[in-house]
């Protein structure tokens, strides 16, 4: 089902004629309509659940109401029960709401912007569904008069009689039109809903808020003449005409989502989004397609497959162009080609395609297509300048060519430790004879969408795919090799099985066609000729975009536990932040000003970056794992010195990454998506304001011009993805939703793109080289137990820190001084180390890593470091 804080068009056409029935059901009733009037004793029929007087007892009630003192009917109707408000009952309510006038009742903007919403929507469909008149019987018509036309009068009569109610700037405005070819059918774009707040902020179906209730213009009333609460809802409609409304917004919304897709892509191609995100948003969307066919299923029980829900729209719009979806113009045609657009609107070309292929699964065999049965692809023009008859041709040809593969994906992607999509999961279920489901064709039509318009880019898919696993493949090796004899007990080598796993899943799954692998061992009656190696991948960039996300997040998962076993990164970036405040370098080091902000100063000194010696030393002990308490003055004797929370650790980044975490990386069924879930992705982590506001210092202010330059990624360069931020995250529009993810996945790409294997080998060799140059002054100030082994390296930091402050001893995490002496020159000396090790070339490894790899462009020539010139960073990083 849709989640409930999504809405579809037609649940937004629900809530608004629900709206509009309880905003005048309970304004009545505050302000005295009698309830006998509604329609008799069913009018406001509540629910089985509900306890609603009855015979003498109901009797009693209402004379009880109508004495002074007491609210109209408040008894009659039982607290939260859930109340039918007949159609015929809206203009007698409305009537007399507008002729209440001690106090005169204002209609709220909301209720109006909802109304003519409602009254849009049917209208268009009014027009449209008067083209089925050759096709229907006078009975049926004057059926179809009954109920869509008579409700459509009726809301229109409604809104005419509360018009004098009406804020000033909405009673009149005109509804938006539709143009045939400029936007869909009962369609708000963007722009239209930007300033529109839900009305149900102001009313909670639940429980009505007393904002709600209390509009401008209604004097407040005592409360015990307050109305019992209880849900209400506009009078439900099983006829053909309500299922064929519901068809056709299902179809609108389809067709919006299909349309934002397509340019999610275009955007791909022009290098303005990641693959991640727009694959991740593809494939969200088509799960938001499959509730939504759900939600339609379950509102018209019965329904089943696309096939059933296509004959209740296409037939419609075939007569509305004057022609009738059975015209074929030439022998074998599969529908008519007059209406092609509107064919391929409807996912009918695709449907058919998918249909024939269905009647060749066999369970169990490897259907075989020999290429060039059928012809063979026009790859000289584009998609879109073809013909109808060419479009449906060359969709053909790539379903029959690629689907023998999709099917033995399904096969073995069950059992894999990558992701799977929804198309691949839809075709492992498509048996002959169990009706093909509307999302299923979508996902299909998504396929096939791809293809069209990355055309001869296709291919740039898998060639992102593949430079990411050669990335972490060549980290990976790297790191076995330095720790080879390099242990600590926190990391023993049987935690490195991990590692050659992840190493066997990109040789298998990404570098070696496992496609091909798995077609040699079958046996198959036909011989088919060879094909091109990974061209499945190839021109499958969306599930290229799903393994990159499972490579990248169960990469950082490994990397940051590993760094953290070791401590390297964290204990460098107290050194580096240390060198840096006393104006020991001359230059910034660009891959620990990345760092650092992406985890927060938090995580790394626990509160902003110390400026001093003392703070120096205080932050990196509670960094380590002592307790806060040990540095308290009044302390008391023998408590204990160790944290019970431990040592600091760096933490796994992109709150929206993990999200789709269970999806995209375990193959969950599907993404649980609830008000409380999606918070990471509506609550914009690339607010400028937010990330000065949270910087106490120079260097955190510039780190956080950094890290906010490399988040935002240049994305507003996609015009098209550009929106305000939404005041309603409570009620979202489905599209709005796909966007949302798409930016927040694309913002987070590189936080998940760092490499914090190959930090902790420039972490450690820095570290080593500043041993090296400390030694002789560490020997003489702490004796030569301060490193009894390499592992220890990072408690260097902490000894040198210790010398400039008059700590000389803390429980068992270091070695006590051997003299007294207190002096800043070791931190003189680890200064020039750093400095000496960055001019060799050791630093910015990762901000090139990030360029060759994963494409970030980081321009550090603006860069400066507080002491300089005060200036904050002005570096930019674009994808």
């Amino acid at each position: 089902m849709l989640p409930d804080f999504l809405q579809s068009n037609f649940k937004r056409y629900k809530q608004d004629t629900d709206t509009v029935a309880t905003w005048l059901a309970v304004k009545a009733r505050q302000h005295g309509y009698p309830v006998d009037q509604l329609s008799g004793t069913d009018s406001a029929k509540p629910s089985a659940t509900s306890k609603r007087l009855k015979g003498k007892a109901r009797k009693q009630a209402k004379e009880a109401a109508s004495q002074p003192g007491r609210a109209p009917a408040a008894d009659v109707f039982s607290a939260k029960s859930r109340y039918t408000i007949k159609i015929k009952d809206f203009v007698a309510l409305a009537e007399f709401i507008a002729g209440y006038t001690n106090p005169i009742v204002q209609v709220p903007v909301e209720l109006v912007k909802a109304l003519n919403r409602a009254i849009d929507l049917r209208a268009q469909h009014n027009d449209w569904s008067r083209q089925t008149k050759a096709e229907e019987d006078q009975e049926a018509r004057v059926a179809a008069d009954a109920t869509h036309s008579y409700f459509l009068g009726v809301l229109d009569r409604v809104r005419e009689v509360l018009k004098p109610r009406m804020p000033a700037e909405t009673g009149n405005e005109s509804l938006p039109q539709f143009v045939e070819g400029t936007r869909v059918p009962g369609s708000l774009e963007a722009e239209d809903l930007e300033d529109f707040t839900n009305v149900f902020d102001m009313l909670d179906l639940e429980e009505p808020s007393q904002a709600f209730l209390d509009a401008p213009g209604v004097s407040h009333k005592p409360k015990a003449e307050k109305p019992a609460e209880g849900l209400y809802e506009a009078e439900t409609d099983q006829s053909r005409e309500e299922k064929y409304l519901a068809s056709h917004c299902l179809f609108q919304d389809v067709r919006n989502i299909r349309s934002f897709i397509r340019q999610l892509w275009i955007n791909y191609k022009e290098h303005q989004l990641s693959l991640v995100s727009v694959s991740v948003a593809t494939n969200t969307a088509i799960c938001l397609v499959r509730d939504m066919e759900e939600e339609f299923i379950r509102r018209f029980p019965g329904t089943c497959g696309f096939k059933e829900v296509l004959g209740l729209f296409y037939p419609v719009q075939c007569l509305f162009r004057g022609e009738s979806p059975e015209n074929k113009q030439q022998p074998g045609d599969l529908f008519n080609f007059k209406v092609y657009d509107l064919a391929e609107d409807c996912l009918v070309t695709t449907y058919t395609t998918m249909s024939s292929l269905q009647d060749i699964i066999e369970p169990g065999v490897l259907p075989v297509y020999k290429p060039g049965h059928f012809g063979f692809r026009d790859r000289s023009k584009d998609w879109d300048d073809m013909t109808s008859r060419g479009k449906f041709r060359e969709d053909q040809l790539i379903l029959f060519e690629a689907f023998p593969d999709l099917v033995l994906l399904s096969m073995i992607t069950s059992r894999s430790p990558l992701a799977e999509d929804e198309l691949i999961r839809g075709i492992r279920d498509m048996l002959p004879g169990r009706p093909i489901p509307l999302w299923l064709v979508f996902a299909g039509r998504c396929f096939l969408d791809i293809q069209h318009v990355m055309k001869r880019a296709v291919g740039l898919g898998y060639d992102q795919l593949g430079r990411t696993a050669e990335a972490m493949k060549l980290s990976i090796k790297e790191n076995l090799t330095f720790h080879k004899s390099l242990r600590i007990e926190n990391w023993p080598k049987s935690n490195d099985f991990q590692f050659t796993e992840m190493l066997g899943v990109i040789d298998s799954w990404v570098l070696r066609d496992v496609i091909a692998e798995r077609r040699r061992k079958i046996k198959m009656n036909v011989r088919v000729p060879e094909a091109e190696p990974l061209s499945l991948l190839k021109q499958y960039p969306l599930i290229c975009g799903l393994f990159a996300f499972a490579l990248k997040a169960r990469y950082q998962e490994l990397c940051i536990a590993f760094a953290n076993a070791w401590g390297s990164i964290l204990y460098t970036g107290h050194l580096y932040n240390a060198v840096r405040q006393e104006n020991l370098l001359s230059r910034m080091w660009m891959d620990m000003e990345i760092i650092i902000p992406l985890q927060s100063p938090e995580v790394f000194f626990v509160g902003n970056s110390p400026s001093s010696l003392e703070e120096y030393d205080r932050r990196f002990m509670l960094t380590i794992g002592v307790s806060a308490t040990a540095f308290a003055s009044n302390r008391r004797k023998n408590a204990p010195l160790a944290s019970t929370k431990g040592p600091r650790s760096l933490k796994e980044l992109g709150p929206v990454w993990k999200l789709f975490g269970g999806r995209y990386c375990n193959n969950d069924r599907a993404v649980a998506f609830t008000s409380e879930s999606i918070k990471p992705i509506i609550e914009s982590k690339l607010d400028d304001d937010d990330d000065e506001r949270g910087a106490a210092s120079t260097s955190d202010a510039q780190r956080a011009t950094t890290i906010r330059a490399a988040r935002k990624t240049k994305i507003a360069k996609s015009g098209s993805l550009l929106r305000k931020r939404k005041r309603n995250p409570s009620s979202i529009q489905a599209l709005d939703f796909l966007e949302d993810i798409t930016k927040a996945l694309h913002a987070e790409g590189f936080e998940l793109s760092l490499d914090y294997l190959q930090m902790h080998r420039t972490c450690w060799r820095l570290l080593r080289h500043v041993n090296e140059k400390c030694k002789p002054k560490l020997l003489e100030m702490y004796g030569g137990g301060y490193l009894d082994k390499e592992h220890q390296l990072p408690f260097v930091v902490g000894y040198i820190f210790m010398a400039a402050t008059k700590t000389s001893v803390l429980a068992n995490h270091l070695l006590p001084k051997l003299t007294g002496e207190v002096t800043s020159r070791l931190l003189v000396t680890a200064g020039e180390a750093t400095a000496e090790f960055f001019h060799q070339g050791g630093d910015d490894t990762q901000a090139k890593a990030l360029g060759m790899w994963h494409g970030y462009d980081i321009d550090a020539s603006g860069l400066n470091y507080a002491g300089d010139d005060g200036e904050e960073a002005t570096d930019i990083v674009q994808f």
